[in-house]
C-alpha cells in the first residue's frame, strides 16, 4: 500500500509535504504509509483510489 502512495507522487512530481497539503493527508501519516510502518484506514485507501483515477479533479475540490 505505501508504494502505491509513493509511486502516486512520483507520477505526480510532488514532494510528500505537497502531496500532503493538496490532498489533505497529514504529512506524518503519508510518512508511515510509505515506510509500511501503518496501513491506511479503508477510507484513506479507498480516497487514494479517487486521487489515483482523478488527480486533478481532486486537487481542485481539496483546494476549494
Amino acid at each position: 500500500m505505501g508504494r502505491r502512495f509513493r509511486v502516486l507522487r512520483y507520477r505526480l512530481s510532488l514532494s510528500q509535504q505537497e502531496f500532503a497539503a493538496a490532498y489533505g493527508i497529514p504529512v506524518a501519516n503519508l510518512r508511515q504509509y510509505e515506510m509500511a510502518r501503518h496501513m491506511p484506514p479503508p477510507a484513506v485507501r479507498a480516497y487514494l483510489k479517487v486521487i489515483e483515477a482523478e488527480p486533478e479533479m481532486v486537487r481542485r475540490v481539496m483546494a476549494g
